[in-house]
């Protein structure tokens, strides 16, 4: 009987002991089996199967495996490349890399080819001159202007007042000549719009006439119908340069900035007739009307032109302009209230500041050779804002017949014009024509 439970007893220590081994891989792909008896962070001490103790460096290990067996698997010793592979690999991916550097630096240098061929066919030289006809509307500053001051001299107590049903803006023809240099990046253009038009007078003319003796009097009121014509005249002078920042030959893009200069002139007479009042004044006038403005500045913008399908470009500007200068209206009135005939001059001088824009758009086709038909486009307009100015009158010659009067016929309008009127300067055009140009 002791003999079964020696023998059973060995057994159990010996599975013990089996199951309870560890298994220790290390980086060089070594095993070792046996016991863990301690370890710390530098080192592990293991029992072997023979019964030996032995002390290995955690630097050398690579793991640990607790058990009495471990997976072939994960204990078999990962295969290491040979130097050979480990060569090919190496020759593999340089060349890969100069195979992509050599791709990058051939889409590089074609793509400078690519730029400089556009650089060269974007290389211009030449001088073209033009000639457009066409019509469009323009407003002067000071029709409108001379409107709003007979609305303020009624609401000051004036004697006479006219309202106009005339249209501000006059139909008009115009023609623009031009001449465009360019050179490479740099163009250089001039051009001058001169637009004539005429118009019919409408409206009507109230009056009020003062009578009586000692230290009674009475008003006398009459309206008269006014009728009349006029023409207008307004010229512009444009001198521009442009900078190309990127050259391409279908589209160019361009920085423009300039001076500006626009005059503007309106003449026409006014008849104002109605029927004599009870008390024998003939109300019957004729007015001889003269109008100016001068500004001048100067323009900021851009430019492009897009040529496409060989024969065809679009060209356009726009531009903001800023300028100032003075206007100056004169009334010459000869009335038929009084004998001999009675002489009224009226005057208004101002100085204004005018900001506002400009766009062109210019339509192309090439007829032969550098010869080409174009349709162009234009809409200018600006804001007046006014400035310093004074109304003039002169009862027959004998200066201002009411000093008090003199503040108002300084300040007044600059109160009274803001409030009623928009004031705007504008030039529009459609205008065909052709182009002629000289390569050098």
């Amino acid at each position: 009987m002791k003999q079964y439970l020696l023998l059973f007893y060995t057994l159990f220590l010996f599975a013990n002991l089996s199951l309870h081994s560890e298994t220790i891989l290390f980086k060089s792909g070594e095993k070792v089996e046996g016991s863990v008896l301690a370890q710390d962070k530098d080192s592990v001490k293991i029992k072997l199967p023979d019964g030996n103790t032995k002390v290995y460096p955690k630097s050398l290990i690579q793991k640990v495996f607790y058990g009495r067996k471990t997976d072939s698997e994960v204990l078999k010793k990962e295969p290491q490349p040979s130097d050979k592979e480990k060569k090919l690999r190496e020759e593999k991916e340089l060349a890969e890399k100069q195979k992509q550097e050599s791709e990058e630096l051939k889409a590089k240098e074609e793509k400078l080819k690519k730029r400089e061929e556009q650089l060269s066919n974007a290389k211009r030289h030449y001088l073209e001159g033009s000639l457009g006809l066409g019509s469009g509307e323009n407003q002067m500053e000071l029709r409108p202007f001379f409107q709003t001051i007979q609305i303020a001299g009624l609401l000051f107590g004036g004697g006479q007042t006219e309202l106009q049903t005339t249209p501000y803006k006059t139909k008009n023809h115009s023609f623009t000549p031009r001449l465009f240099y360019a050179w490479n990046r740099f163009t250089f253009e001039i051009r001058g719009t001169e637009a004539n038009g005429n118009f019919d007078v409408s409206g009507f003319q109230t009056l009020s006439f003062g009578g009586g003796g000692g230290s009674s009097t009475s008003t006398e009121r009459t309206t008269n119908v006014l009728f009349g014509h006029g023409d207008t005249k307004f010229q512009k002078v444009s001198s521009r340069v442009g900078f190309t920042p990127y050259p391409h030959p279908l589209f160019d893009f361009q920085i423009v900035g300039g001076v500006e200069r626009i005059w503007t002139k309106s003449n026409h007479e006014v008849d104002s007739i109605g029927a004599t009042t009870s008390t024998g004044v003939n109300p019957s006038r004729i007015s001889y009307r003269e109008s100016s403005q001068s500004l001048k500045g100067y323009s900021i913008g851009i430019g492009y032109e897009w040529k496409f399908w060989d024969r065809f470009s679009l060209q356009g500007q726009i531009l903001h302009l800023d300028m100032q200068g003075p206007s100056s209206f004169r009334n010459n009135e000869f009335s038929f209230d009084a004998s001999p005939i009675k002489y009224r001059p009226f005057g208004l001088d101002y100085q204004w500041k005018s900001t506002g824009t400009e766009v062109n758009v210019k339509f192309s086709t090439k007829i032969k050779g550098d010869v080409s038909f174009f349709l162009e486009a234009s809409n200018m307009v600006l804001k007046n804002k006014l400035g310093s100015g004074y109304i003039t009158e002169n009862d027959g010659g004998g200066g201002n017949s009411d000093p008090s009067q003199i503040l108002v016929k300084v300040y007044a309008p600059q109160i009274l014009i803001p409030m009623l009127l928009d004031s705007k300067t504008i030039l529009t055009s459609v205008q065909v024509g052709a182009n002629y140009r000289f390569n050098f």
